[in-house]
């Protein structure tokens, strides 16, 4: 078994299974995209790839990719020189206060407590969704190539 499949299979996908079970928990959520991140680096070591071309081809296929790498390294690095990014600071991941959190009268039930991100244009994002989008492609990649006669 390859080095990218066992690091999705032993690290990734359990991480993201962690925070799909808990998706309140901004810990988890920010660690599922570090490691969707790093996912990246395993393929492109194992197969040979330019880091940078690949990451920018499949940031071209899935927009979700792109912003979970953008979540990934603000987290990594806490700010990013480049204000391009969707992300560039690690405070505009953050999640709505629960019930308990806010102040009286602004708490949420936690069906509407998300973990998100405040894109530099002032939108936000819910991260889960961007997550188990990567998360899949990932899953469709690793696939393909055990479909794929070598």
């Amino acid at each position: 078994m390859s080095s990218a499949t066992v690091f999705f299979n032993s690290i990734v996908k359990p991480t993201v299974e962690e925070f799909i079970a808990s998706p309140l928990n901004i810990r988890r959520g920010l660690l599922s995209a570090i490691v969707l991140n790093q996912m990246t680096d395993y393929w492109t070591i194992e197969k040979g790839c330019n880091l940078k071309n690949y990451r920018n081809q499949l940031s071209k296929n899935n927009p979700d990719y792109s912003f979970v790498n953008d979540v990934a390294d603000a987290t990594k690095h806490a700010q990013l020189t480049n204000k391009s990014r969707q992300v560039h600071d690690s405070s505009q991941v953050t999640r709505t206060p629960g019930l308990f959190d806010a102040p009286f009268g602004y708490g949420f039930f936690a069906e509407a407590c998300i973990v998100f991100a405040i894109l530099n244009d002032g939108t936000e994002k819910p991260l889960l969704p961007a997550v188990e989008s990567v998360l899949k492609m990932w899953e469709e990649i690793l696939r393909s190539c055990l479909e794929t006669p070598s």
